[in-house]
């Protein structure tokens, strides 16, 4: 861990895009990213913000993560 070394790449990935998602939400208000969304680093917001939906619609997503969201204000069913 001093030389940086990445244990959990998936983790640090997810903790990058709940940043960025609480950006979005920042500057936009919500959290309705659409699919196809890219941010200006190139990041696809739009297509972690479905995975987060898919996992939680299949009861794979953590319990810490599906609060986390929550407190963003997270949209779990965008269409109702």
């Amino acid at each position: 861990e001093e030389l940086g070394f990445v244990w959990d790449v998936q983790e640090v990935a997810w903790e990058e895009n709940f940043g960025l998602l609480g950006q979005y939400r920042g500057e936009k208000g919500d959290c309705l990213v659409p699919y196809a969304y890219e941010t200006d680093e190139g990041v696809k917001l739009g297509t972690w913000v479905h995975n987060q939906r898919q996992a939680y619609s299949k009861g794979k997503l953590s319990e810490e993560r599906t609060n986390r969201l929550g407190e963003l204000r997270f949209v779990w069913e965008p269409y109702d």
